[in-house]
């Protein structure tokens, strides 16, 4: 499955909307611009999908809750990884800085890849979801790429993966 991640020009904080191929909205995600951002993550009719929080106290690192569970996602300077990833066995492969990644399951198969790509919409991040496991996640984590550029501080230490 296709997905489009397009960010809204908002001055007051992150807002991205997630479209499918027939540019019917699938999700929204709404932030604030304050030290400690969080982000929320809704479905088309309002129904809360899941949560993001940046915090940088002592490097940059993403705290993401969904479906019950919590994930820690550090972004990493290396250009061979875009995550190191902590509360689960996925790992991902490719740079945060081109905005092009894949993330790969235990079993070495690839279940999603995301890219920057132009569409009628203009410029946005396709996402494609080839597994159905654990979707809500997948979906979380392209954002925390999208969201890296826009809220971390050139002068907050990053970890080295």
């Amino acid at each position: 499955m296709k997905l489009y991640m397009k960010r809204n020009n908002v001055e007051s904080g992150i807002n991205f909307t997630i479209y499918n191929e027939d540019e019917k909205i699938m999700f929204n995600i709404k932030g604030s611009a304050d030290p400690s951002v969080k982000m929320k993550i809704e479905g088309r009719s309002g129904e809360p999908f899941s949560t993001i929080k940046l915090n940088t106290f002592l490097f940059t690192y993403f705290t993401v809750t969904c479906a019950r569970r919590m994930y820690i996602l550090v972004p990493c300077v290396r250009e061979r990884f875009a995550f190191a990833i902590y509360g689960s066995t996925y790992r991902f492969s490719g740079s945060l800085a081109s905005g092009e990644f894949t993330m790969i399951n235990a079993d070495d198969e690839v279940i999603m890849t995301v890219k920057k790509t132009m569409t009628k919409i203009g410029e946005a991040f396709e996402l494609d979801v080839i597994g159905k496991e654990n979707r809500s996640f997948m979906i979380s984590a392209a954002v925390c790429a999208a969201s890296f550029q826009t809220f971390a501080e050139p002068e907050t230490p990053q970890v080295c993966c």
